[in-house]
């Protein structure tokens, strides 16, 4: 399966969903079409969720998730792309949650997965893109990180 999220970072600020069946707070994003394009699915699904056309979207990040469950693990592919505007009116809801624009500086204090908080922290401080492989609990506990910006966080 592939996902893609999309930051959207603007007057040092970026725009995040609430989801409130998880309690958390997201990038915009959603699945990838058959044979669709990344950056492509990251701007339609960006547009579905907010109402805002992304402009300038380049691939921020690749993330291999793996879930480790008692006898298996799963494991999935997460791309994140990064534009620095958008056209369009702002969606405030969708049916996934809630839409806001978060200060860069409140990342630390929103609940969200910590693993999502790396990338995002990355992206907003860095133009290379990071590549990394991110193991959870199956309850989505942040296990370990290995990346190519030799960034762990456990």
């Amino acid at each position: 399966m592939r996902v893609v999220n999309s930051l959207l970072l603007k007057d040092n600020k970026i725009l995040l969903l609430f989801k409130p069946s998880r309690k958390k707070w997201f990038l915009p994003g959603g699945k990838a079409e058959f044979s669709e394009h990344v950056i492509q699915t990251g701007c339609r699904e960006f547009f579905e969720e907010t109402g805002l056309q992304l402009q300038s979207a380049e691939l921020g990040a690749v993330t291999t998730i793996v879930v480790e469950e008692e006898s298996d693990q799963t494991e999935w592919m997460l791309y994140t792309i990064k534009g620095t505007h958008a056209t369009g009116e702002l969606n405030k809801e969708n049916r996934e949650g809630t839409l806001a624009w978060h200060e860069i500086g409140e990342l630390d204090t929103l609940p969200m997965f910590e693993g999502d908080r790396l990338i995002i922290k990355h992206l907003i401080n860095s133009n290379q893109p990071i590549v990394s492989t991110q193991f959870y609990t199956p309850s989505y506990d942040l296990i370990k990180v290995i990346s190519s910006h030799n960034t762990e966080l456990k």
